[in-house]
């Protein structure tokens, strides 16, 4: 069996537009911020088939079908998934590399990351939001020094990590999370005597870094003291490679898409602040000089 790459998919699909693909197969006329045509799935006389720019979905009111561009490609030419992935690839000029069936462990392991790293985000806020401690109190006072209200601390999963060796690893380890994905995942560092392991993360304020899907793919953090680097960011992974990402996009791609315009800053404050106050088209470089792959 052949597989495709996840991140080849995503990459499919983050490149296809869905009005242009659709317009291709039947005429689309614009409609106040989206776009109606009658629908290619069933008769009807007046149009209710509807493809939403800004969320790249379509939907007929008419029979109920909808779905993104993938989910059109597949009932419009009668193809099966990998089939549609591979027609919009060539139209959007991404390479496919297929791999084979042993790869398919590989895939699995990211897909674990991914909710490792959704628990370790999820134990980082709890410790931020309701813990009594000091350090919990000192780290709420610090973002209400910044200005950054409880909404956005929500919306962003801003969290803590405690000043503890092991708090996450004993966290993720009661939830049945072995130490090797632990580590594979950038959360954990071998000690040098090679006897165990410790949080990567301690006495800090931790910003998930989330990828244009949602999946939550590494972590960057700023020290609460002066008795440790300022900044720290997970290692590259499996799963994560920074010149790739852009802190925030998934939060501004549909404000992107509506301004036809992008604002890029630096640091994960410098991205949140200005989104809290209306400026929802902006991203973070995530520390990197601009990449190709960043502006793509």
């Amino acid at each position: 069996m052949v597989l495709i790459p996840e991140e080849i998919v995503s990459q499919v699909i983050d490149r296809s537009d869905i009005v242009e693909i659709i317009s291709s197969y039947i005429p689309l006329k614009r409609a106040g911020r989206n776009f109606k045509a009658a629908c290619p799935f069933h008769n009807e006389k007046t149009p209710s088939f509807v493809v939403n720019p800004d969320k790249q979905i379509f939907h007929c009111f008419g029979c109920g079908v909808g779905g993104n561009v993938v989910s059109f490609v597949m009932k419009q030419d009668k193809m099966d998934f990998p089939e549609a992935i591979r027609m919009l690839a060539q139209k959007v000029n991404v390479v496919i590399e297929e791999v084979d069936e042993p790869t398919r462990r590989s895939t699995n392991e990211r897909h674990l990351i991914f909710k490792i790293n959704e628990l370790a985000a999820e134990y980082f806020q709890d410790n931020l939001l309701s813990a009594k401690t000091k350090m919990a109190s000192d780290a709420r006072k610090y973002l209400k020094e910044r200005n950054v209200d409880f909404g956005t601390v929500k919306s962003f999963k801003v969290g803590l990590a405690v000043d503890k060796w092991d708090g996450l690893l004993e966290y993720l380890k009661n939830k049945g999370v072995s130490l090797v994905l632990m580590e594979k995942a950038g959360l954990i560092i071998p000690r040098d005597n090679s006897r165990g392991y410790y949080d990567r993360f301690r006495n800090r304020i931790v910003f998930p870094i989330f990828d244009t899907r949602g999946n939550c793919r590494a972590f960057g953090a700023r020290a609460l003291d002066d008795n440790q680097a300022k900044y720290l960011n997970s290692p590259e992974t499996i799963v994560y490679t920074k010149g790739h990402h852009l802190y925030g996009f998934h939060f501004a791609k549909d404000a992107i898409t509506q301004e036809d315009a992008v604002i890029i800053v630096e640091g994960y404050l410098d991205c949140i602040m200005p989104h809290q106050f209306g400026v929802k088209n902006i991203v973070a470089s995530l520390g990197t000089a601009l990449t190709v792959e960043q502006i793509r």
